[in-house]
């Protein structure tokens, strides 16, 4: 359902074992990571300087059959550090809290491997955070960026589509190139497009026995070191090296002799063109398993668990097209575009109810049928 994340965590109050108060991160068999906050909430009880008594409901609901548990506290900092450029008045520095399970994960559970980088190169990182509000028990993904040029103790998350609210609190910001957790998500008690990630190297400052990302050999460290850049100066050695090849691709063919026998014609191949894009709801959230098509050429695709969708044809960009969108629960939708687009957005709208005929949701709510992720099936 949502790869790459058979570590995810949703922590409960023991009361209320169906309703998440926040998220955590698994770091070890017996081991969960979080935000002090999450614990305090899931207890009824202040963050304070002495750690609070008692178990809380540990949850791993991604895994192939879902586990249910408690945990204790075995480390607790409250205060874990606060930029000031991210201060709100009267906010309180978000702390760690780090649970032990009262028995191990199962097998198919994968502990998260954290990777500390420096603080400059948290600037412009997309990652993927996972939490479970409760109109999306499942879970939702939203992908963020980290927004300022250090982070040092603490950054800000920035998001274009969907809100970060309360149950993303706790939850690993997930680098799906580096395959790594970065950090814990930080957000607030209103759902907004804003967050805060406490880095991985406070994580490991408090739990130095987690696992950290391990050196994946000349290729990962190079896709590495790009992906470190500054997008601005990371763009311009990019062009530097398609320009550089482009210039010896010429110099080759410049230096060819022009005594070769002319090669054989190839017959012709209809050139490969793409439509790509999103599909969304009014509120932002990606609708996977949409039905997407081109009737007129009878091409035909499904959105993915972010929303996207690609569909190929065998003949050159240009051609003006009509798609069709179409999923239970939301009105058709017809796109007029051409081969070769791609950045499509589609937003999908719920039909409207007659009055007095309530409709049931995938939640049990009153609505149209939703389209949410389907039972547990970067990366």
């Amino acid at each position: 359902m949502h790869d790459g994340h058979p570590w995810q965590v949703r922590i409960s109050a023991p009361a209320h074992p169906h309703e998440s108060v926040g998220s955590g991160v698994l770091i070890g068999p017996r081991h969960v990571i979080t935000c002090a906050s999450v614990v305090g909430a899931a207890l009824g009880v202040a963050v304070g300087p002495e750690p609070p008594g008692g178990e809380v409901g540990v949850e791993l609901p991604l895994l192939p059959i879902p586990f249910r548990g408690s945990g204790t506290l075995v480390a607790w900092v409250p205060e874990a550090g606060w930029d000031p450029r991210w201060n709100t008045p009267g906010a309180r520095p978000p702390g760690i809290a780090v649970l032990q399970l009262g028995e191990p994960a199962p097998a198919t559970a994968t502990p998260a491997r954290l990777e500390p980088l420096a603080p400059s190169h948290y600037r412009n990182r997309a990652v993927f955070c996972l939490g479970f509000p409760p109109e999306a028990p499942a879970g939702r993904c939203v992908h963020a960026d980290c927004a300022n040029a250090d982070a040092d103790t603490i950054t800000g998350l920035e998001t274009d589509h969907g809100t970060i609210e309360r149950s993303f609190t706790g939850t690993g910001a997930w680098d799906p190139i580096r395959e790594s957790v970065l950090g814990l998500v930080v957000a607030d008690e209103f759902p907004s497009a804003l967050a805060l990630l406490i880095p991985a190297h406070c994580l490991l400052a408090v739990w130095p026995e987690a696992p950290v990302q391990s050196d994946r050999g000349t290729g990962a460290r190079l896709l590495g070191w790009v992906a470190d850049l500054d997008t601005r100066r990371g763009n311009l050695l990019l062009r530097l090296f398609a320009g550089l090849a482009f210039a010896g691709l010429g110099l080759i063919w410049w230096l060819e002799p022009d005594t070769q026998p002319a090669p054989e014609q190839a017959p012709s191949v209809a050139a490969s063109s793409l439509i790509s894009g999103f599909v969304w709801e009014p509120t932002g959230k990606p609708i996977p398993g949409v039905r997407v098509l081109v009737p007129a050429r009878g091409v035909a695709a499904e959105t993915d668990r972010f929303g996207h969708f690609s569909l190929g044809f065998q003949e050159a960009a240009g051609a003006a097209v009509e798609v069709l969108v179409m999923a239970p629960g939301y009105q058709s939708l017809t796109e007029l575009t051409r081969i070769g687009e791609s950045g499509l957005n589609l937003v999908l709208q719920r039909p409207e109810p007659l009055d007095g005929a309530p409709t049931e949701t995938g939640d049990g709510l009153e609505g149209s049928p939703r389209v949410g992720y389907p039972d547990r099936q970067r990366p």
